[in-house]
């Protein structure tokens, strides 16, 4: 495991899921109270969970969105990526999937334009405000400005998916901003890139951050203060780190209970905000075990814009 981010090897459940309800967690994210906001993918929800690990639905989808990625704005705003995606017929309804941003009563509005993104996976927001979607199987990056305007930012190679792992390409998936820049993992790929955010909001050259086959199936990602990335291997059952120089570390695998990890997010608040939480998405799995893992990592999470 690489220096600066040295799990004792801590893990343990904090919430369990009824797979037989439907209850399939795919992305987690944290407010700065410490609350966590996980996605339901099958049931068209977002869930708020408090440090005791009671839960609230928060918003309720159109029938259908089916979300993945949840994630705040620096007012407390929470935004999702709906991928309206069908797991009965492998397809996408571009009547329901696209950016929702969720009201104070709870009320979802889609935000007009994002319908145009093939498939909505994860989201980040810069330090002006701007959101960036990861559209994996478009092997694309959206932004969303403060305007409101949806533009296909960047589409590039080392975006792009090859159809191996799921019969469709599946590219550009987990995304995070750090230092005027964003890191997205590609899934198909195996890899993590580096995208500048150049002082004209363009998109600067990208570089290869790590690049191995243990990072294949690689799905949500999220960075400590020193800029390690820590990686939910959905198509692996592992949870990796990967320092600066590309190093990577090994913190948890199947035996330490995970099952299709799709998300991580560091907690906030005295108590969590050395450890990282980890959705255990399980769609799939012969026996699946949707839980919320809370691992011990001994470094803090970079604070979110």
């Amino acid at each position: 495991v690489t220096a600066g981010a040295a799990a004792n090897g801590q893990i343990e459940p904090f919430v369990a899921f009824d797979p037989a309800a439907g209850e399939f967690p795919e992305s987690v994210t944290t407010d700065k109270t410490g609350d966590l906001y996980v996605s339901m993918f099958v049931l068209d929800q977002i869930r708020r969970i408090d440090s005791t690990g009671a839960q609230t639905v928060v918003a309720r989808l159109p029938q259908g969105a089916t979300p993945a990625g949840v994630k705040l704005d620096a007012s407390g705003t929470l935004y999702v990526a709906a991928t309206g995606f069908d797991l009965a017929t492998g397809q996408t309804d571009p009547t329901t999937r696209g950016v929702y941003r969720v009201g104070r009563d709870g009320s979802a509005q889609r935000i007009p334009g994002t319908d145009a993104i093939t498939f909505p996976n994860d989201l980040a927001f810069d330090n002006r405000g701007n959101a960036y979607v990861s559209d994996p199987v478009g092997g694309a990056v959206w932004r969303i400005d403060r305007s409101g305007a949806v533009v296909r930012w960047l589409d590039d190679a080392l975006l792009h998916g090859t159809g191996e792992l799921l019969g469709f390409p599946y590219g550009a998936n987990g995304i995070a901003f750090s230092h005027g820049r964003l890191i997205v993992s590609n899934t198909e790929l195996g890899l993590l890139v580096a995208i500048p955010i150049e002082p004209n909001g363009e998109a600067g050259r990208l570089t290869i951050v790590a690049s191995s086959p243990i990072l294949i199936g690689v799905d949500g990602i999220a960075l400590d203060v020193h800029g390690n990335v820590y990686c939910a291997v959905n198509g692996q059952n592992t949870l990796l780190v990967v320092a600066a120089d590309g190093t990577i570390g090994v913190l948890a695998t199947a035996a330490d209970g995970l099952d299709a990890p799709s998300s991580v997010a560091f907690g906030a608040g005295q108590r969590d905000h050395r450890s990282l939480f980890v959705v255990n998405f399980a769609v799939g799995s012969p026996e699946p075990t949707p839980f919320v893992l809370k691992v011990t990592v001994g470094v803090p999470g970079q604070p979110l814009p």
